[in-house]
C-alpha cells in the first residue's frame, strides 16, 4: 500500500491510515455511484474521502505500470492549480492499494468544500442570474489563460458560493485535466461540450467568454455550440448525474 500525505495535514495521519479498514462501516455518504464520496469531522477538519472503483484488469496494469492512478492525478493536480492561483479543495492525502502487484482500491482526501454549490440548475436554465453566468465565464476564461483543460467541465465539476456581491468558484473532480503552455482556440472550444445543453444559456456564456478571452464573439458563439450539440446528440443525451464534491 502506497500512502502520500500532505505535510499540512499531517496531523490526519492516523486517520488517513485508517481509511481503507474504516471506510465501509463509517462517514456520512455524499455520493454512491460508480465512485463513492464520504464525509468525515476529524479533528476540526471537515474531509471528503474519494474511492475509486477497482478499474478492469487493463487499467489495473496501465495504473501500475504505465500512467498514474487518478488518485495520485487528483492530488497532484490539485497541488498544481493552487499553485498556478486556481482554487480548488486542498489535498489532504491519496492512498493506492495493491494486490499482485497491481492497483485495487485508491483512495483522494481533501478538504470538504460544504458551503459551495454546483452550478446546474444555472447551465441547465432554472436559475436565472446573469452576474453568475458573467463571473463563469470569466473564470473559465482565466482558467484557460493559465492554460488549464478540464477535460471534464460538467455543470457538477464547478462550484461557487457568493462572497458579497461577487462569487467564488472551485474546480472538482480534477484527475482528468491537462496542463498547457498555451491552449488552442479549438480546444477551449471544445471543453465547453459537457457544460450544458440550453442553448440560451450556453450562448450566454460564449458571448461573454469570447469577450473576456479577446477572440471572436460569432466564431465562439458557434464552435461552442457545435461542440455541445455533437456531444448532447439524441443517441448520447442524458441527465446530468449528482455531483461528486472531492
Amino acid at each position: 500500500m502506497k500512502i502520500v500525505i500532505n505535510p499540512a495535514y499531517q496531523a490526519l495521519d492516523s486517520f488517513i491510515t485508517s481509511i481503507p479498514d474504516l471506510f465501509e462501516q463509517e462517514g456520512e455518504m455524499v455520493y454512491n455511484e460508480r465512485n463513492q464520496l464520504k464525509h468525515y469531522s476529524i479533528k476540526g477538519y471537515d474531509v471528503i474521502v474519494k474511492r475509486y472503483k477497482i478499474p478492469h484488469i487493463i487499467n489495473r496494469i496501465a495504473y501500475t505500470c504505465l500512467r498514474p492512478s487518478k488518485a495520485k492525478r487528483a492530488y497532484e493536480y490539485a497541488l498544481k492549480l493552487l499553485q498556478i492561483g486556481v482554487n480548488t479543495p486542498s489535498p489532504i492525502a491519496y492512498i493506492e492499494q495493491y494486490e499482485g502487484g497491481l492497483l485495487t482500491r485508491s483512495y483522494f482526501f481533501s478538504i470538504y468544500e460544504k458551503e459551495f454549490s454546483d452550478i446546474r440548475d444555472l447551465m441547465e436554465g432554472n436559475q436565472h442570474d446573469e452576474p453568475l453566468v458573467n463571473e463563469l465565464s470569466d473564470y473559465i476564461a482565466g482558467f484557460h489563460s493559465k492554460g488549464v483543460l478540464h477535460m471534464d467541465m460538467s455543470p457538477g465539476n464547478i462550484l461557487y458560493k457568493k462572497n458579497g456581491k461577487q462569487f467564488e468558484f472551485t474546480l472538482i473532480d480534477i484527475n482528468r485535466m491537462q496542463f498547457w503552455p498555451t491552449i488552442s482556440t479549438e480546444k477551449r472550444y471544445k471543453s465547453f461540450k459537457r457544460l450544458s445543453n440550453n442553448k440560451t444559456v450556453l450562448t450566454q456564456v460564449a458571448k461573454r467568454y469570447a469577450a473576456t478571452a479577446q477572440l471572436d464573439e460569432l466564431e465562439t458563439v458557434g464552435k461552442i455550440n457545435q461542440y455541445s450539440d455533437k456531444f448532447f446528440s439524441p443517441k448520447k443525451l442524458f441527465k446530468f448525474p449528482k455531483k461528486e464534491k472531492s
